[in-house]
């Protein structure tokens, strides 16, 4: 059951149905992305979740392993997108579109209740997410 509230949300951020994702963040909810940034609550999820979509576009998402225990989804995947927006940087800047499609490996664990997300934790290989897109020499 909760492979496929996941496949909803991949597939509702592919489509950048910001309403069904934000339905499935749990108000309270707590996710942790691969740079160990915190966010709380369902409006700072959404937030960065449509930083995410205006940055990438032509997102697919190859599962390679899927594990459910509980109330628990574990998540081993390959995503590809095109970056075609401005990376925003925490100083405030930003790193300009590449326009280059890259695949990377990513791994999301979530906790559900109630059908919504309550914990999300994200790890990716950044290392080749940033040479991938041009961001910094492979």
């Amino acid at each position: 059951m909760s492979v496929e509230l996941f496949k909803n949300y991949t597939q509702a951020i592919k489509n950048s149905d910001w309403d069904t994702v934000s339905n499935m963040y749990a108000e309270d909810c707590v996710s942790t992305d691969p740079d160990g940034t915190l966010y709380e609550g369902r409006a700072a999820n959404l937030e960065n979740d449509q930083k995410w979509g205006s940055m990438m576009s032509d997102f697919n998402f190859n599962y390679a392993n899927t594990v459910e225990s509980g109330n628990t989804t574990v998540v081993e995947m390959e995503v590809t997108a095109t970056m075609t927006g401005e990376m925003p940087m925490p100083d405030g800047s930003s790193i300009p579109p590449s326009g280059k499609t890259h695949t990377f490996k990513a791994c999301m664990i979530i906790d559900w209740n109630n059908g919504q997300i309550k914990k999300q934790r994200i790890y990716a290989d950044f290392m080749s997410f940033m040479a991938g897109f041009g961001i910094m020499p492979s």
